[in-house]
């Protein structure tokens, strides 16, 4: 089974296919497959920043991990 990490990298991926999808069609539906590939990508890219930080930072086994992108800490 994949970890976290690992399905992170896989929805990036599936981002990536999703924005090659979108450059074979026309107009709007073109614009709106890559919106969407581009933020599939770009929340899975910071997602996968935030399961580093807190890996490198040994909270990564604490259901109350402090991530640098949340606004609250678990303090």
């Amino acid at each position: 089974m994949l970890s976290s990490g690992g399905l992170l990298l896989l929805s990036a991926a599936a981002g990536y296919w999703v924005l090659e999808r979108a450059d074979s069609h026309k107009g709007d539906l073109r614009r709106v497959g890559k919106v969407v590939g581009w933020v599939v990508i770009v929340s899975s890219l910071i997602g996968l920043a935030c399961r580093v930080w807190a890996v490198s930072t040994g909270a990564a086994g604490c259901p109350m991990a402090i991530c640098p992108f949340k606004k609250t800490s678990s303090q």
